[in-house]
């Protein structure tokens, strides 16, 4: 899956909003990219090129990954590519905000063995959602151009996550 994504990115343009990319094979492919013009990368990796400028305050202004909203304008990001691992503890705040700030298409990917009720979460967004996978990742691809998002919405879709996860949980418990 690590050669799909980097062929995207070669295939980008606009702005990036990379999360937890850390693999220098990708971060090499967005620097050798003239079309992308605006990079945002929220990783631990240290990147000091001027295209990996993260804010204008600063450059080791960390960023919250809950409050994507409260950072970037709505719409205002072509493509965001990010990794499960780091976003999965944030998972239900993330779909609100990252729904919220892109107006091009959402690039997921992680393990196959962390893939759960992604793709469902997202069709409730938008239909044009594609799951790949192999033996042992996921890509998940998320076209955000014609998604439109409302604050009580966002809310019940919240609220309705925590229920199913604590009820997973409670299962899974009750199981063992």
């Amino acid at each position: 899956m690590k050669e799909k994504i980097i062929s995207i990115i070669d295939k980008m343009e606009g702005s990036l909003l990379g999360i937890g990319i850390d693999d220098s094979n990708m971060l090499d492919k967005i620097e050798e990219n003239e079309k992308i013009d605006l990079c945002y990368i929220l990783s631990n990796g240290n990147k000091t090129d001027k295209k990996f400028k993260l804010f204008k305050k600063g450059k080791n202004k960390t960023v919250n990954i809950r409050k994507l909203k409260k950072h970037f304008k709505k719409k205002s990001i072509d493509n965001i590519v990010c990794d499960y691992e780091v976003i999965k503890k944030h998972i239900r705040s993330f779909q609100s905000g990252s729904v919220y700030v892109n107006r091009g298409k959402l690039y997921i990917y992680g393990n196959i063995k962390d893939l759960k009720n992604l793709e469902k979460r997202y069709k409730r967004y938008t239909d044009e959602v594609i799951l790949e996978k192999n033996t042992r990742s996921f890509l998940l691809i998320v076209d955000n151009s014609k998604t439109k998002n409302n604050i009580v919405k966002d809310n019940i879709y919240r609220i309705s996550d925590l229920f199913n996860d604590v009820l997973d949980f409670l299962t899974e418990l009750l199981a063992n």
